[in-house]
């Protein structure tokens, strides 16, 4: 082997062994830039919760007395809006469920009556339209 070979090899292999021991070194420390399965689990979880309590908003502002008054005036099916809650996902249950917490912020102010109508009234055409489109 010539001179220039020899020099060639040995670059070579110490290119190989500096790259080795690079990422042998870097193999052990955790990645900022992936996100954990616990993470992950956790997102999923925080979800479901967040979900699953604003069903139970809607549920609850449907199983209200004076709720199940205004439906009826109006000739809305209650339990109907109440099947269409529990399938609501995504935008459509952020939707609604933003429009229970208003009717129940404003329950107790000046003409808290009259917006909780509208908005009960609302919400229920809402899930009721949800069901229609559905089937």
């Amino acid at each position: 082997m010539t001179v220039y070979g020899r020099i060639t090899l040995a670059l070579l292999t110490a290119s190989i062994v500096m790259l080795g021991a690079a990422t042998s070194a870097s193999a052990g420390e955790p990645r900022s830039d992936v996100i954990g399965e616990v993470d992950i689990q956790a997102r999923i979880d925080q979800r479901v919760d967040t979900e699953s309590a604003d069903r139970q908003a809607i549920q609850d502002l449907l199983a209200r007395p004076d709720v199940r008054k205004i439906a009826g005036a109006a000739g809305l099916d209650i339990q109907r809006a109440s099947a269409a809650a529990n399938v609501l996902s995504g935008a459509e249950l952020k939707d609604v469920a933003a429009r229970v917490h208003t009717a129940t912020a404003t329950n107790g102010s000046v003409g808290g009556v009259q917006t909780v109508t509208l908005t009960v009234t609302t919400i229920i055409i809402i899930l009721l339209l949800i069901i229609i489109l559905a089937n």
